[in-house]
């Protein structure tokens, strides 16, 4: 930064000194030039010629850089073209900037989230609640034990199925359902709220079981 404001400063230095000798010659030429103007007055032809005045003319614009005076050998300022500086700007101005082709985010499938209600699916998942019934109230029985469930009205091939899921195969168990058994086993077979109630299982199930075995102890 110190050697380059001093170049600046020693640039300065050398274009005022020699603006100042500029003034100087031209001073001299109008005084020689009045002179030559007295002796053609006076019909004296031996006064030398007076070369034409050299007019004081200050660039239209110079390079705004302050050191290049002192770091190059010639100190005449340079005149800028105004052609070529609009040329430069319209050049400039045309330049074309690329553009970035857009991104498109990749699709994302839709994914189905309905439950799946095949017959091996729901018999599936309360096959896995089937621990929520109480048994001991009910009483337990196999698959070799069961009796024709369909035989309850409202209770049809694929309800049938549902119960034998829980583990629940004759009328011995199904007469056995207390109010809760009742509803646990309506939510359970995922049937609609409150039906088996309302077809009274129990009290179909009691007729067909005592109709079998006898009265229920």
């Amino acid at each position: 930064m110190l050697a380059a404001f001093i170049g600046w400063l020693v640039g300065r230095m050398v274009l005022s000194g020699r603006v100042k000798a500029l003034r100087s010659s031209i001073a001299e030429s109008r005084a020689e030039l009045e002179r030559c103007q007295q002796a053609k007055l006076t019909g004296n032809p031996s006064a030398p010629a007076m070369p034409e005045p050299l007019l004081e003319t200050q660039p239209a614009f110079v390079h705004a850089d302050p050191l290049l005076p002192a770091l190059s050998n010639d100190s005449t300022p340079e005149l800028i073209d105004a052609d070529s500086t609009e040329s430069t700007v319209s050049s400039s101005a045309n330049v074309l900037i690329p553009q970035m082709p857009s991104v498109v985010p990749p699709l994302i499938p839709a994914i189905d989230v309905r439950p799946d209600n095949s017959e091996a699916a729901v018999l599936s998942r309360i096959a896995a609640r089937a621990g929520e019934v109480n048994f001991d109230r009910i009483g337990r029985a196999t698959a070799t034990e069961a009796d024709d469930l369909k035989d309850i009205v409202g209770i049809g091939p694929f309800l049938e199925r549902k119960l034998h899921s829980l583990g629940i195969y004759t009328f011995r168990q199904v007469a056995n359902f207390t109010k809760e058994d009742t509803d646990k086993v309506n939510e359970l077979i995922e049937f609609f709220p409150g039906r088996i109630e309302r077809d009274d299982w129990v009290k179909q199930a009691k007729a067909f079981y005592e109709r079998k075995s006898g009265p229920a102890s």
